[in-house]
């Protein structure tokens, strides 16, 4: 297995580095934080086909794969953007692999209708707390044994305005009046095209963590070596040295294993999946870890909405939650290494 990067993976992140650093800057977080969307930030990356980056060229897509997509993550998962681009870029590689109407796929590849996946079943007719579910104008997600696309406005339980992450969470109802549902599969290949949806979602998630973590980190480094206390510089004191490296280990070890999700995707090795649900689980883990750790080191002005140590905080916890309870994947994880090792 060989995880470095060539020189066009090496340009993508570069680019889309740059680019998030330009028009995601904590600024532009904090206008976009009630909505939890920035349509500017959306219309560029749209631009720049990283909605349709995993999508075969043949289908509309840029064709490229899940190592791109994760490089774009990473720098996305560094500014908080207020886009849903793995929502999105995912639910555009599921439309295509289910073969829906290349108007559809077109629609959502080029980003001219927000359509994100829903990453937990539906219950009872609703995809509860999509993702962007109160700006997406179309939802894929798995409704009984159906796989469906449904467009329309978010139902009565929406978290609208303001949420905890600022992800624009809503709920979406799947069924009822003023909704254009399509059945894009049913049965067995609906539940199949939806897990391989869903690990996507984990896959590329966690490379967003794992560059969430990152900046938290180095958003910590870089006050600890300012802040001075007792004449020194906060961070050589032991007590902050020492979470600061624990962190940082883990950090890298979230960046590593979301990269390595995405190499066994593109080289089609079966283990992906299971890569890709131990990397978010260990990846939103970690940025939760290191956005608290950030706000500890800026001790009492973490707290305050002035800094940005609350907004990456706040942002890691959201993500975490968003595929349900982390112990339930920790649980699944476990069981599926114990098959395999049974085998």
């Amino acid at each position: 297995m060989d995880l470095e990067l060539t020189p066009d993976e090496r340009d993508v992140a570069e680019a889309f580095a740059r680019v998030f650093t330009r028009d995601s800057s904590s600024e532009r977080v904090r206008a976009a934080e009630d909505t939890g969307f920035d349509p500017a930030l959306w219309k560029t990356l749209a631009g720049m086909g990283a909605i349709g980056i995993a999508v075969p060229a043949a289908a509309g897509g840029s064709g490229g794969g899940f190592v791109e997509l994760a490089l774009i993550a990473e720098a996305a998962g560094r500014r908080l953007a207020c886009v849903p681009l793995i929502e999105a870029a995912v639910a555009a590689r599921l439309l295509a692999d289910a073969g829906a109407p290349a108007g559809l796929v077109a629609a959502a590849v080029d980003g001219e209708r927000v359509t994100v996946l829903a990453p937990r079943p539906a219950q009872q007719g609703v995809a509860r707390r999509v993702p962007a579910g109160s700006v997406a104008e179309g939802v894929v997600a798995l409704d009984g044994d159906e796989l469906v696309l449904v467009h329309g406005p978010s139902g009565p339980g929406a978290a609208g305005g303001r949420d905890l992450g600022f992800q624009a969470v809503a709920d979406r109802p799947l069924r009822g009046p003023g909704l254009d549902r399509h059945v894009l599969a049913a049965g067995v290949e609906a539940h199949e095209l939806w897990r391989r949806a869903r690990d996507r979602w984990r896959l590329g998630t966690a490379a967003g963590c794992a560059g969430l973590a990152a900046e938290a980190l180095d958003i910590a480094v870089r006050y600890a070596t300012g802040r001075h206390q007792f004449g020194a510089p906060i961070g050589s004191f032991q007590a902050l040295q020492q979470p600061l490296a624990d962190v940082a280990m883990a950090a890298d070890g979230a960046r590593l294993v979301a990269r390595e999700a995405a190499w066994r995707h593109d080289h089609g090795l079966q283990s992906w999946a299971g890569a890709a649900a131990v990397a978010f689980a260990h990846a939103a883990e970690t940025a939760v870890r290191a956005a608290e750790l950030c706000l500890h080191v800026h001790g009492g002005y973490g707290f305050t909405m002035e800094y940005d140590a609350q907004l990456y905080l706040r942002r890691a916890k959201a993500t975490r939650l968003s595929a349900g309870d982390p112990d339930l994947l920790w649980e699944e994880i476990g069981a599926a290494t114990m098959a395999a090792g049974a085998h």
